[in-house]
């Protein structure tokens, strides 16, 4: 059975950047949403397009309801999105899916994605 878990991503990516947790003891809530894609060929490019679109639904639940307008809180929220993403992206393996990933984030997101990739 083919899953993953996004939560777990999402924390171990955000437990290496600090100043993300530090200063609110609310963020250190650990969540992990579990994707299945056994029923996907995710090395096909309609695969890919699916099982991406179940891995950003399950990165915006793992990280949390959205916040209001602070933005320390938007940027640590979309930073949390933006790495249980990658990071589930980059544990799937497909090249079909990173490839699409690495075309449909911004310079930031794809800057994080090669960092996350290259800490692994």
């Amino acid at each position: 059975m083919k899953h993953i878990f996004i939560g777990a991503a999402a924390i171990a990516a955000l437990a290496g950047s600090a100043s993300l947790f530090a200063h609110t003891s609310e963020n250190s809530v650990q969540r992990a949403v579990a994707v299945h894609y056994d029923d996907l060929n995710a090395n096909s490019a309609e695969g890919a397009k699916a099982l991406y679109s179940r891995l950003r639904s399950a990165a915006r639940s793992a990280c949390g309801t959205e916040p209001g307008r602070d933005l320390d809180s938007r940027s640590d929220f979309n930073g949390c999105r933006a790495d249980a993403l990658s990071l589930a992206v980059a544990d799937v393996g497909s090249r079909t899916l990173t490839a699409l990933h690495r075309s449909s984030v911004s310079p930031l997101e794809l800057a994080r994605f090669d960092s996350a990739v290259k800490s692994r």
